[in-house]
């Protein structure tokens, strides 16, 4: 394997965020250690001789413990971070991270916790002006008068699309309620979704590749498509500076007949970010190097391109047999 452009530990290598950086930075010259919580993840079982198994991070101290073992072994300080309570962790936890000796890049606490939180986040946008969220709707208001075209649903705190479904009767919305006493309870939006891979240095405009989110799965894009909106990029980058969001992000939202409205924007990169290409180079390359050079200078020459807006990514479902050896014994199959 090249390691011409040394080594990295990619968390969260059981979801899309997390495979598709760990992909992208392996076809980038990178040597990558794959890591999840689950011991089960396909990601690990297909790459056994680079894969580690670590706590998942509410376990806290314990988490951190072993993910410095395991980038010590590798032969690497660097992590890159693709779930939504690892992010947590680190930003809350930057004085252990760097005492670990771990290099990691997230946006500061208090926004990580507005962005991982989807009430606080509305609210926030709200204070921000300029923006516009998916309104939310009362529960009691809701069942004195269903609306016609049913009522959208989703957690206040989760990761990615968990949970998040139409209702088209106070029954559902009912039993999902029950599930959810905390959730929140929205309008349909009808228009075109999208999803913006972001990158924010903190100084500068952020760098934003616009995609269409044409299939979704469990809240995850499985086709999607790159597009240019001029308008709505310059809407998705001044939301990404007013939030502060810096490292990569995906923000999420829909295009309505009236304008935009923002539904959430995640503190790491999205499933499809393997189509966020730039120019001659690719956002995730560009987070890459800045991550493992600590360089978080843009390089010359890049904000002047622009991103491709004939990318098309699919993702299918696939199988993949593996032998046991134990299992198969010396005769095999």
């Amino acid at each position: 394997m090249s390691s011409e452009r040394g080594r990295i530990v990619v968390t969260g290598t059981g979801g899309a965020s997390g495979y598709a950086v760990a992909l992208q930075a392996e076809q980038y010259g990178y040597e990558v250690l794959w890591t999840d919580a689950d011991p089960l993840c396909p990601a690990l079982l297909m790459r056994p001789d680079r894969a580690s198994v670590v706590p998942l991070a509410a376990e806290g101290r314990g988490y951190l413990n072993v993910l410095a073992e395991a980038a010590a072994a590798f032969g690497t300080t660097v992590v890159s971070l693709n779930t939504d309570a690892e992010v947590r962790y680190a930003a809350s936890e930057s004085e252990a991270i760097a005492l670990a000796g771990l290099t990691v890049w997230t946006p500061d606490t208090s926004t990580v916790n507005i962005c991982l939180d989807k009430f606080s986040f509305t609210e926030r946008v709200a204070r921000i002006g300029g923006f516009r969220t998916p309104r939310i709707l009362d529960y009691g208001d809701v069942c004195r008068d269903f609306p016609s075209s049913g009522i959208f649903v989703k957690r206040r705190v989760g990761s990615g699309g968990t949970d998040a479904v139409l209702c088209l009767s106070r029954l559902e919305l009912d039993a999902w309620m029950a599930r959810n006493p905390d959730g929140l309870i929205q309008e349909v939006l009808v228009g075109q979704e999208f999803s913006a891979d972001c990158l924010y240095t903190g100084s500068g405009s952020p760098m934003v590749v616009l995609r269409k989110r044409l299939r979704t799965r469990a809240g995850m894009s499985t086709v999607s498509e790159t597009f240019h909106d001029d308008q709505l990029t310059n809407s998705v980058a001044d939301l990404v500076q007013a939030l502060d969001v810096r490292g990569p992000s995906c923000v999420q939202g829909f295009l309505e007949w009236d304008g935009v409205r923002f539904t959430e924007v995640n503190v790491r990169f999205g499933g499809g970010c393997a189509a966020a290409t730039w120019g001659s180079s690719h956002l995730v390359e560009i987070y890459l190097s800045m991550l493992t050079t600590g360089d978080r200078r843009i390089p010359d020459g890049v904000p002047g391109r622009r991103p491709r807006s004939d990318i098309r990514l699919i993702r299918p479902l696939s199988y993949v047999v593996l032998a046991l050896p134990t299992v198969l014994g010396s005769k095999g199959l």
